[in-house]
């Protein structure tokens, strides 16, 4: 139950803060945003989106950083439908 809050959180970061393709943060960015939640299980869901293909790495000078797949957006988006149903329906 917690690992899908965290799985979701991670997903709508990346989402409302448009990373995707050629926009990237680092790994210790989403730590820092998603401070709620311990370092070490954001970076264990940070694998297993990996393995799912939802998001992907770029290596650059200061490590791994991490930008969604466009390829997976309706996937994407279907997993935090709840959290954007917030969003857009906000009155």
């Amino acid at each position: 139950m917690e690992s899908d809050q965290i799985r979701v959180d991670i997903l709508y970061f990346l989402f409302r803060n448009n990373y995707w393709q050629n926009r990237h943060t680092p790994k210790s960015n989403i730590c820092n945003k998603l401070s709620q939640h311990p370092c070490k299980k954001i970076n264990k869901e940070l694998g297993q989106l990996y393995k799912d293909e939802l998001i992907r790495y770029k290596n650059t000078n200061h490590g791994k950083d991490i930008f969604l797949n466009i390829h997976k957006k309706s996937q994407i988006e279907s997993e935090i439908k709840g959290k954007l149903d917030q969003l857009y329906n906000w009155k």
